[in-house]
């Protein structure tokens, strides 16, 4: 099947050299248990030849194994129409898979923080509006935003403006995926991370 057909398999970059190794079937399918921890963690992955920045979902340990692999995806649908943006893969102590930094500039001087940190404004269920209401994008969105005095790692799924001289709102998922909440996005405690992968470059990972 291509790319070309309807309902056909999404198809997969070419990996380049010193890209992240895919996990092989024959170890993603191993008799016996699997044990997984689900994390989330934003990360760069080496993909295409460049730091993607991406979301590693699920740690596992294949049985009788001594190797972690990883599910990481960097896009909902894939970087491209018809190209998968996810996958499984090995873990190498951050050679090819690596932390992305949290934030760590200061909080600003002005009003409302005046120098401390505050968590991003959850927006009331009643200001929201229905699920689906008039305006509201679908996204999908590597994301940062600030919740229980801590950065948590976590996707933008929608986005929204309640009205002409309210500010933009967004639904934010963290958690690993068990918590959901409409936040004001101001750019400050709610994040996007940039799009843009990075070039590659000679410097030693992280």
């Amino acid at each position: 099947m291509t790319a070309a057909v309807p309902f056909s398999r999404p198809v997969r970059a070419t990996a380049l050299p010193g890209d992240a190794e895919r996990a092989p079937r024959e170890l993603m399918t191993l008799p016996g248990a699997y044990r997984d921890t689900r994390r989330w963690c934003l990360v760069e992955i080496k993909h295409a030849g460049r730091w993607t920045p991406a979301l590693l979902t699920v740690w596992r340990r294949p049985p009788n194994s001594s190797v972690w692999v990883v599910h990481v995806t960097w896009g909902e649908d894939g970087t491209t129409p018809g190209t998968e943006g996810w996958g499984w893969f090995l873990y190498d102590d951050g050679k090819t898979i690596r932390p992305l930094p949290e934030p760590a500039d200061p909080p600003p001087t002005g009003p409302p923080f005046l120098g401390t940190w505050r968590d991003a404004v959850i927006v009331p269920p009643e200001l929201t509006g229905p699920p689906g209401a008039d305006g509201e994008t679908r996204c999908w969105r590597l994301a940062w935003a600030r919740i229980d005095d801590q950065w948590r790692s976590g996707l933008v799924t929608a986005q929204r403006r309640p009205g002409p001289d309210l500010p933009w709102i967004a639904q934010f998922r963290w958690g690993e995926d068990k918590q959901c909440a409409w936040l004001i996005a101001d750019g400050i405690t709610l994040r996007p991370v940039p799009t843009e992968s990075t070039p590659p470059t000679t410097e030693q990972p992280r």
